[in-house]
């Protein structure tokens, strides 16, 4: 493996003394909370789409169904004009990514970040996410994956045994608990692995002369894809029930799979040398 020979180099090929700072560890600090911010958002207007004065104003016949209990739980808020509220923002992110490349080179990575933070703090002041705290380590995806699949299933059987498929059901108040349990300990092990990772690999694997542009369309790329997740959710729930959790976590298997075998490991292998690791890798080799 090119990361063997790093090591045994003293992880530095390129002549660079680079080493981890408090500096750099504050930045890397200050960087993933980004994915806090990101997720305030979400959880916002997550929230405010199942409020009742926004359900009156907005969606009453939803919120109709919901006081008379005419609708399966799991097809209460299934409206595509409701989840757009939320999904939306996804879309505005895909064409912000679009565009950071050239803005970044038009003005400067710093000042493109200051535009950003100044933006942000015209609409908040606040923003929280206990459970969402990233780890910056590429092993840790693994742990994320194990995670994520054991709280899919575990979701799967609690909702199983407690609704069933009519979703007509009432949920005890323990497994009602247990259920926001196991959503919470789902979104720590998303935090230490695959959400910061989508940000941190493609801002890794790029060439530097293209590494601007090739983040952005990857980035791009990637809320493209939750946009579709986020927008069919809903109607995937009530048509699955809650074998949907089961769907999902089956991608997470495939995920997995794939990046055991296609990923190659960049740990302590200098950005500048990066381009040996795909030119060794078993399959990505005959593209480099």
């Amino acid at each position: 493996m090119a990361s063997r020979d790093f090591v045994a180099n003293g992880g530095n090929t390129s002549g660079s003394s680079g080493r981890i700072t408090a500096a750099v560890a504050i930045t890397c600090i200050v960087a993933a909370t980004s994915g806090l911010i990101f997720g305030y958002d979400i959880g916002i207007s997550g929230g405010v789409t199942t409020m009742v004065p926004f359900l009156s104003k907005f969606f009453p016949s939803i919120l109709r169904n919901q006081m008379e209990a005419k609708t399966n739980m799991y097809c209460m808020y299934n409206s595509q004009i409701l989840t757009f509220f939320t999904s939306s923002m996804y879309i505005a992110a895909l064409i912000a990514s679009l565009a950071a490349s050239r803005l970044t080179a038009a003005l400067g990575r710093k000042n493109v970040m200051l535009l950003g933070g100044c933006t942000f703090l015209t609409g908040a002041a606040i923003k929280s996410g206990a459970v969402n705290i990233p780890m910056l380590i590429l092993g840790r995806i693994l742990l994320g994956a194990g995670v994520g699949l054991t709280t899919q299933v575990a979701l799967t059987i609690v909702l199983g045994i407690t609704t069933g498929t009519s979703g007509t059901g009432h949920i005890p108040r323990g497994d009602g608990i247990l259920v926001v349990v196991l959503m919470c300990v789902y979104s720590a092990g998303f935090g230490w692995s695959w959400g910061p990772l989508g940000i941190l690999i493609p801002s890794e694997i790029f060439p530097l002369r293209i590494r601007m542009a090739g983040q952005s369309i990857s980035v791009a790329v990637s809320f493209a894809v939750t946009f579709i997740i986020s927008q069919t959710f809903l109607s995937m729930l009530c048509l699955f029930k809650y074998w949907a959790f089961i769907f999902y976590g089956g991608w997470i298997a495939v995920m997995t799979i794939f990046v055991m075998i296609l990923l190659p490991e960049t740990k302590g292998i200098p950005i500048d040398e990066l381009h040996v690791v795909w030119k060794r890798h078993w399959f990505w080799r005959r593209f480099v």
